[in-house]
């Protein structure tokens, strides 16, 4: 830890780290975490003490430099020696960002091909709680972190339009932007119906609406869920160019 707050760490350290923040809490034997919630979401501390209690259970001790080897092991499983040329050279033009997406001046206007994103949808996922375990580990304060969860329609239209007037001004001639969205409220508002006015405001224009229906899977399960009559259950991408 001092060596990370005296910025000494190399690359390797920061590999470990990543496959750490990615191995906190979840479900099988590659996972820091006894059982929980699933992987993406960790629960409170509280709700995980009811949890064990519930289930009579007792975290078991776990081998931590196995669990990142493994992990790595399979991160890398097809990472070729091409694969690892393109990425070495694709490292020296990359950028990472942390910010709001309506406003990105460190990205030249005209100067991207490809926007693959996904708003938070209105207010249903409480992205703060769901990831403090993951804050905590790297030490953030979740509740310091400025969010975009609107409970109106008309509010998130209105935040979603800043954002695609920005993403207009980045994308070059020709560019494209792949939003992903979904139903909510039980399915009685679908959200690329929402968005499709927003990205035409911004001078986009839709090209199509790829609907992905997906079956229940062990994660959704997890929920008590054992039918498509709540939650998200299809992914929906709008493409505009």
């Amino acid at each position: 830890m001092s060596r990370k707050a005296n910025s000494q760490l190399d690359s390797l350290d920061e590999w470990i780290w990543m496959v750490a923040l990615h191995t906190l809490t979840g479900h099988s034997h590659g996972f820091f975490s006894g059982y929980t919630m699933p992987p993406n979401q960790a629960v409170s501390a509280e709700r995980q003490k009811i949890l064990n209690a519930k289930r009579d259970l007792t975290p078991p001790r776990k081998h931590v430099p196995v669990i990142i080897a493994g992990k790595t092991r399979e991160l890398l499983s097809d990472c070729d020696d091409a694969t690892r040329r393109v990425l070495a050279g694709a490292r020296e033009h990359a950028r990472l960002l942390t910010g709001p997406a309506s406003a990105t001046p460190e990205i030249p206007a005209g100067s991207v091909a490809l926007v693959v994103t996904s708003p938070p949808f209105l207010d249903v996922v409480d992205y703060a709680g769901d990831n403090w375990l993951r804050c905590w580990f790297v030490g953030v304060e979740a509740k310091s972190v400025n969010l975009t969860i609107s409970r109106k329609l008309g509010d998130w239209q209105q935040a979603m339009s800043v954002v695609f007037r920005e993403l207009h001004r980045v994308l070059r001639p020709g560019g494209f932007v792949a939003f992903e969205v979904g139903e909510v409220r039980g399915g009685k508002l679908k959200l690329e119906e929402a968005v499709l006015p927003c990205g035409v405001e911004a001078g986009l224009r839709p090209k199509l609406v790829v609907i992905h229906d997906q079956k229940f899977t062990k994660t959704s399960h997890c929920w008590g869920q054992e039918n498509n009559a709540k939650g998200t259950n299809t992914n929906r991408i709008v493409l505009f160019r």
